[in-house]
């Protein structure tokens, strides 16, 4: 076997391999629309029953639910799982986090400190003349050797 047949066949082979990958990145992007999608209708299905359960339904409101629905349904059908996925960085205004089973769980508010409080007690501040602060540490106090103090 010649040198420019090795070269082609390495070639070929290359180019097998970037086929299959761009098809398993299509799969992948596919199957993710599909998720989102269903996201999105468990979300709008969802406002359509709290509005239900609150006495404010919309007059094209069953329409709306009974397509829902079927989209769901063609969805799974099509071999999309349909779950409830629940995002943890998003926390309602109150605090309860849903938790699987239905059962919520209050989670520690996390508000800012107030303005003029002192800052905890295993983070001090770097007093005047002591140094720059460390890594980690809070913002230095006014007149502690910033720039044009």
């Amino acid at each position: 076997m010649g040198f420019m047949d090795k070269v082609k066949a390495q070639a070929t082979v290359l180019a097998d391999k970037a086929q299959t990958g761009v098809q398993q990145g299509q799969t992948k992007l596919q199957e993710m629309q599909a998720t989102k999608q269903a996201d999105h209708l468990l979300r709008e299905l969802g406002a359509y029953v709290f509005l239900s359960e609150r006495g404010r339904t919309q007059p094209d409101s069953e329409a709306k639910v009974t397509g829902i629905m079927g989209e769901l349904d063609a969805l799974e059908a099509a071999g999309t799982e349909v779950t409830i996925n629940v995002d943890p960085s998003a926390v309602p205004a109150g605090g309860a986090v849903p938790q699987p089973g239905g059962q919520t769980q209050a989670s520690a508010p996390s508000a800012p400190p107030a303005e003029g409080t002192a800052p905890p007690a295993d983070d001090p501040l770097p007093q005047s003349g002591e140094g720059p602060p460390q890594t980690g540490s809070a913002i230095p106090r006014s007149g502690s050797g910033l720039p044009g103090e």
